[in-house]
């Protein structure tokens, strides 16, 4: 540092750097708002406002439980269709028909079957099953001869709770002579309270006496409290008590 003294004025020299400029002033924050004045809350309510309950989702259906619930529905339907178109029981009728002159003038055959079923295990019922044929005793030859097959249910005895009887479908019908020829066969059938009945055509090709026999095959069906099974594939061979006679 040097004195320099010039005209009066004293001058002093210094080595240090002058002073920087004054900063800028800055700028004052600006001052908070005034408090607004509320009104003092209810006991509880500083607890509602503070407090939002998260609203529940509604939980999602599980695909399994729906699965499972359409599933038990189409087995319900099922189950009801099935007992609905389940054959009718037949009655049982005894003696009446294969005793019949109406039905078993031609002759007529009652055997005993004893229905199991599932490869033996199930023993469903004790039954007795007649066959009545009835029809003109005296044709021609050469022309078609109609003959009327009845199959009826003798008796039953179920030996099963779950079954609560028996029907029967017929599969074929055809009368034989004695000697193994084919005479004819079932062309229709119709279902009587008692029983099936088919309709037989036959033609003897030449005048004679003929002494014929008639094969049923037929399906035997177990009802049970839900639905129906086939338990049983029958044939009856029933001989014509009296010989057909062809002129």
């Amino acid at each position: 540092m040097c004195l320099i003294v010039t005209s009066g004025w004293v001058r002093i020299l210094s080595s240090e750097p002058p002073p920087p400029p004054d900063a800028a002033k800055a700028p004052e924050p600006a001052p908070a708002p005034a408090p607004v004045d509320e009104k003092p809350l209810e006991p509880g309510e500083e607890w509602i406002e503070e407090y939002e309950p998260e609203k529940k989702k509604a939980p999602k259906k599980s695909r399994r439980g729906l699965f499972w619930g359409v599933v038990a529905v189409v087995v319900i339907v099922a189950l009801v269709l099935w007992t609905l178109l389940s054959p009718q029981t037949l009655p049982v009728a005894g003696d009446t028909y294969i005793g019949s002159d109406a039905y078993a003038n031609l002759g007529s055959y009652a055997g005993v079957l004893d229905i199991w079923w599932l490869f033996n295990i199930v023993h469903v019922a004790n039954t007795t099953w007649g066959v009545s044929v009835s029809g003109d005793q005296n044709v021609s030859a050469g022309q078609p001869a109609t003959f009327q097959v009845l199959v009826t249910k003798v008796s039953e005895d179920m030996k099963n709770p779950w079954f609560v009887g028996t029907s029967v479908s017929l599969k074929t019908v055809d009368l034989y002579t004695e000697g193994g020829e084919l005479l004819g066969s079932m062309v229709s059938e119709s279902s009587e309270p008692f029983g099936p009945m088919a309709v037989v055509e036959a033609t003897f090709d030449s005048p004679g006496e003929y002494d014929c026999e008639v094969y049923v095959e037929m399906t035997v069906y177990g009802k049970m409290v839900v639905g129906y099974l086939p338990v049983k594939v029958l044939t009856i061979k029933a001989d014509l008590g009296v010989p057909i006679i062809v002129s």
